[in-house]
């Protein structure tokens, strides 16, 4: 692996580790065909296919299971998809861990909103659930640990380096070990792709989560997104989990006019005087937790592949930049990640050029839709009332188009969706009749607001 300009790459770490160094730990360290740096839905399930394909995998989590992850709890069709394909998603919903969302919306920046009632499954609606990160994270590691990956904890890199046709590895507590193949799957911040020179710069945007005890808010719909004035293109948004918790969170996303480094300011001022949040919650809400932010790398890295390495989930950047949504596209980047792998070490081509197949797989599955979205943001920044028009469409046309719109955010359907004519023309429409009413913004009247022609957030999401 060269970073650009070809120089030699050097070790992971404070005092970067010498040639010497790292002979010696190749010398003394077992041996994988892949080590896995991060244990989250990217590196996990890259280890499962990896493991039930014959790999010999280290699957190297920072800290031990149980471990929280503190952004949402929102699991999206293709991410269910592929946890059924594991088994884990049978497992978690015999054990009342899912929450599918069957009743929900949004609330627009002009205070219009459709929040369709629960009327059980409908066909042609992409599934949604909510499940918990520290419960479901586990759970797919602990997969990978049954197919035969070996779960190290309490294993954070400190150094990597590539010696011939291995890497060096040294976690922080002094354990070694080497691998004929190195993943970073290291979360947003990923100092390995960055040191490595994979990767140069630094997470993109930030989303919070805050849980609310069952029993104690107002919120009856599954999940409701709120798009309000001071988050735009970002939004707040709402999930019910099977205890009746509710989980509370904001994403901010670029070009917006709050940056992501003032996040925690947001939810201390904004968010919490948000007229529609209040009413959510309630007067008698309880928190579990404080609000918690988690870093996000938005809109796909140029490069995530190289010599004998990989780059997967938010340390390539594999995180939607118009939804903040990264677990289902994190985890179908992980798929394409083994089939490469297991292709590559049967032809016994590790190199660069052959795990580029890598890199053009997932931009084909989902990263060529990453500019569509980021336009789209931009496009929302500038014009908050395109998602009036959304809420308006959806009050006239039903939740047959609110799944359609569904399915185009979170990676079921393409964005290009938004220009075929069941989308296109009943948006269309929308837009000349706002245009035509000159509707003022009702988002700071508050939830009791008048809302014409729709649902009331305060009638069917409370």
């Amino acid at each position: 692996l060269q970073p650009r300009g070809g120089r030699s790459l050097p070790a992971l770490g404070h005092g970067l580790g010498s040639t010497g160094e790292c002979a010696l730990l190749m010398s003394e360290a077992r041996t994988y065909d892949v080590a896995s740096a991060g244990a989250g839905p990217a590196g996990a399930t890259d280890a499962f296919f990896l493991a039930t394909g014959g790999k010999s995998v280290g699957l190297l989590e920072k800290e031990t299971f149980p471990r929280d992850t503190r952004c949402g709890d929102a699991w999206c069709e293709p991410a269910l998809d592929i946890l059924e394909e594991m088994g884990v998603l049978q497992e978690l919903v015999a054990e009342g861990a899912v929450q599918f969302v069957r009743s929900g919306g949004l609330v627009s920046p002009g205070g219009l909103s459709f929040v369709s009632p629960d009327e059980g499954d409908r066909p042609g609606a992409p599934r949604v659930a909510a499940i918990r990160r520290m419960v479901c994270d586990e759970r797919i590691a602990r997969f990978a640990q049954r197919a035969g990956a070996e779960l190290i904890e309490n294993a954070a890199v400190t150094k990597v380096a590539l010696q011939g046709d291995t890497w060096a590895i040294r976690c922080k507590d002094g354990r070694q070990l080497s691998a004929r193949c190195l993943i970073a799957a290291d979360g947003a911040k990923s100092k390995i792709a960055r040191s490595l020179g994979v990767v140069n710069s630094g997470a993109s945007s930030a989303a919070s989560r805050q849980y609310i005890k069952g029993g104690t808010h107002n919120f009856k719909s599954d999940g409701v997104l709120m798009y309000p004035p001071y988050a735009i293109p970002g939004y707040v948004a709402l999930f019910r989990h099977s205890n009746g918790d509710i989980d509370l969170g904001c994403y901010l996303l670029p070009s917006g006019r709050v940056p992501p480094t003032q996040l925690k300011s947001l939810l201390q001022t904004e968010v919490a005087r948000d007229p529609y949040v209040r009413a959510a919650l309630g007067e008698h809400a309880e928190p579990l937790e404080p609000p918690r932010i988690w870093p996000l790398r938005l809109g796909g890295e140029a490069r995530s592949s190289g010599e004998r390495f990989l780059a997967l989930g938010d340390a390539a950047g594999q995180t939607d930049p118009l939804t903040g949504e990264g677990i289902h596209t994190a985890m179908i980047a992980s798929k394409i990640a083994a089939r490469v792998l297991h292709e590559a070490f049967a032809e016994d081509d590790l190199s660069a050029p052959r795990l580029a197949a890598y890199h053009d797989g997932w931009m084909k599955a989902f990263g060529r839709d990453f500019a569509i979205s980021a336009a789209a943001g931009r496009a929302i920044s500038r014009f908050p009332t395109l998602l009036d028009t959304a809420a308006i469409a959806a009050q006239r046309h039903g939740a047959g188009f609110m799944d359609n719109f569904g399915a185009a955010m979170t990676g079921v359907k393409p964005k290009s969706l938004f220009l075929a004519p069941k989308m296109a023309l009943p948006l269309g429409a929308a837009l000349l009749r706002l245009t035509l009413s000159r509707l003022p913004s009702r988002y700071d009247a508050g939830p009791n607001a008048e809302l014409r022609g729709g649902y009331s957030f305060a009638e069917h999401a409370l």
